[in-house]
């Protein structure tokens, strides 16, 4: 559109052109405007010099939250729905691929321990025949030692490593047959290839435990530990010796996923979310289910299979939920609040007078009713249906507006219209119920420290790293639920 196009034009054509240039120049006005308090971008998209007043909207009075509404720091507005297409490592054709190369020269361990225990295992029967072995006569012919923080003694501060010599024994029979004794291994596992468990290992059940504590909670990198065990233990550990530490100990809290499932299945509140996730690049999600003493987490597609899996005919409490459509086929729902007085925000700050002055009337509306919430919740002993009655004026207002703008020509007043009149029932279901939670805290709360791990680590590489971090972290947050320590718990 050059200068001289521009003079070519007729009156009519240049105020059609007009209109345009300026209905756009709304639309980049509103989007320069956007902030973590009145659009769905993260708290750390602000600029360092910018205000970091609240972005968290805990359940305070409307005055505190009308001005801090709470970030949602786990996903944009408009992200890709991936697709649940099987999970599958990407990368170029022809790229190399990760980790060690075929042909590449191996190192093995360098660093020689003088062992402070030993422990012996036995033969317990003839292979051959059946009858008892005796420990007399016994030949060692293989040992492998492993390495542990030792259990704590009373009055002793601080943390004592001790090394294992685990010694395998073979036993000759009356009838002739040698017999070995084997160190035992877990049965193979078709959800967890290339991950086995067994008791010859370098890495004792306290130090896993402790490895997975450092990588998972304190978000530290293989690098990061390995300087923290050689630092202050003199222990040198290889990357690949954490990495299959952390995996293994996955498989080993695997059992406990079916009893959380049923924690959460129990539950009389459950809050639920959902942020991106990426596993060796692929875009996944990783959900979170939170109950009063159970944090669960699953990472896959964003769609309705890991809900079927979850919240089945059993679950029949109350779910708190954002305003994403897989949750909506759900009974016994609630809207967090939050979410919608942000959304109120955007408009409040949008160029178009006439958007401004319509979320200007919906915060006020529904900032009014949580005055009123907490009011209730504090009085105690309210009757139930009084104060919907009371402030039916408020809602018809609410009511009215939403239906003014259902087909409104701005998008993101339209679509808030439509949302509110989708979710009407859902939405002030604590006007009626003031007891019931009005924000989604709990689930953006405990999604928030992975959200900076996945920040960190850019995700996961593996179908089996996703699993194991999944379980680790489901482990890790119950157990902070319970005030249990999550690392003597693993080990």
């Amino acid at each position: 559109m050059s200068d001289e196009w521009v003079s070519s034009l007729s009156p009519s054509q240049k105020e059609v052109l007009l209109v345009r240039a300026l209905a756009e120049l709304r639309k980049s006005r509103d989007r320069l405007n956007q902030t973590p308090n009145n659009s769905s971008k993260p708290p750390s998209s602000r600029a360092p010099w910018e205000s970091t007043h609240s972005d968290t909207a805990a359940e305070a009075p409307a005055s505190r939250v009308s001005t801090a509404v709470e970030a949602d720091a786990t996903k944009p507005d408009g992200a890709a729905k991936p697709t649940s297409a099987p999970k599958a490592s990407s990368g170029k054709s022809g790229a190399k691929k990760t980790g060690k190369q075929v042909g590449a020269k191996g190192f093995g361990r360098t660093q020689k321990l003088a062992y402070t225990d030993t422990t012996p295992h036995h033969p317990d029967s003839c292979a051959g025949c059946g009858l008892a072995l005796s420990h007399d006569g016994a030949v060692a012919y293989t040992a492998w030692d492993d390495i542990d923080i030792a259990e704590k003694v009373a009055g002793q501060a601080g943390l004592l490593l001790q090394v294992t010599r685990h010694t395998l024994y073979a036993s000759t029979c009356s009838c002739g047959h040698v017999t070995r004794a084997a160190h035992h291994v877990a049965p193979d596992d078709p959800f967890w290839d290339k991950v086995a468990l067994g008791q010859w290992r370098l890495v004792g059940p306290r130090l896993a435990g402790a490895i997975v504590f450092l990588a998972l909670r304190m978000r530290l990198s293989r690098a990061r530990i390995r300087e923290f065990f050689i630092e202050l233990f003199d222990l040198q550990l290889s990357t690949g010796v954490l990495d299959e530490t952390i995996r293994e100990t996955g498989r080993a809290v695997a059992p406990l996923e079916d009893e959380m499932v049923l924690d959460i299945e129990q539950a009389v509140l459950l809050h639920a979310d959902e942020t991106p996730w990426k596993e060796a690049g692929q875009p996944f999600w990783l959900w979170v289910f939170v109950a009063s003493f159970t944090t669960l987490f699953f990472v896959c597609s964003r769609g309705l299979e890991i809900l079927s899996n979850v919240l089945t005919a059993k679950f029949t409490g109350n779910l708190m939920t954002d305003g994403y459509q897989a949750y909506r086929h759900l009974g016994r729902r609630l809207r967090c609040w939050a979410h919608l007085i942000r959304k109120c925000q955007g408009l409040i700050d949008s160029t178009d007078a006439k958007v401004a002055r319509a979320g200007k009337g919906m915060h006020e509306v529904l900032c009014t009713l949580m005055e009123a919430i907490y009011a209730a919740r504090a009085a105690q002993g309210e009757p139930e249906g009084v104060l919907a009655s009371r402030h039916a004026t408020d809602i018809a207002h609410l009511r009215a507006l939403c239906e003014r703008h259902r087909d409104d020509g701005n998008d993101k007043l339209r679509a808030l219209a439509r949302e509110f009149l989708l979710d009407w029932d859902v939405i002030l279901r604590q006007v009626s119920e003031p007891q019931l939670p009005l924000t989604n805290n709990a689930a953006e709360q405990a999604l928030r420290h992975w959200v900076i791990a996945r920040r960190i680590s850019m995700g996961t590489r593996s179908e089996a790293g996703t699993r194991a971090f999944a379980l680790l972290a489901s482990v890790i947050e119950t157990c902070r639920k319970r005030s249990a320590s999550s690392w003597t718990f693993i080990a």
